[in-house]
């Protein structure tokens, strides 16, 4: 496992970390405080986790032959430094956990200048998308989440994952 400079994406799932293309604050995404609104920073973790999701085989392809999907059933955002239209960013995506239906990963949103804005970790389901239940991963997938979850395990979790919600006195 090898680190990479942030400005460099990685498209080598054991890499840590293993890095979205970039990402761009857009217009549409800045409030009247203008910086981004915080509902996009959940935009920019969604479209930068999509690399880890597809390196798993947990894309449209898995829905469209195996009938499957994804659902997030928790996820928490830290909103730590201001983005404002133009920042550039990547997010890198990390596995904490797997069980049988569900596994637990962490994100970070990492500007271009290497700076951390946002971090979040999130608890995801597979889903049978005829039932709307929640059932096992596949083998082959299990096997894929399995795999990426060992490799990232080889450093120590982030200090932030786990974090108890509540107000800094």
């Amino acid at each position: 496992m090898t680190a990479h400079d942030p400005n460099t994406p990685s498209h080598d799932p054991t890499a840590l970390p293993f890095l979205s293309e970039e990402l761009v604050v857009q217009p549409e995404w800045i409030d009247f405080n203008n910086h981004l609104n915080m509902a996009f920073y959940g935009v920019l973790l969604d479209k930068g986790g999509m690399h880890g999701f597809n390196a798993l085989g947990l894309d449209e392809n898995y829905r469209r032959e195996r009938g499957c999907t994804t659902m997030t059933a928790d996820l928490r955002i830290r909103y730590l430094r201001e983005l404002v239209l133009g920042d550039r960013l990547r997010c890198s995506f990390r596995i904490v956990k797997v069980a049988a239906k569900a596994f637990h990963y962490c994100q970070e949103l990492i500007h271009s200048d290497g700076w951390v804005a946002a971090t979040a970790e999130s608890v995801n389901l597979n889903v049978e998308i005829a039932a709307r239940k929640v059932a096992p991963y596949p083998a082959d997938r299990k096997a894929a989440l399995d795999a990426m979850a060992a490799d990232h395990a080889r450093t120590p979790v982030p200090d932030w994952v786990g974090l108890p919600l509540g107000v800094r006195w």
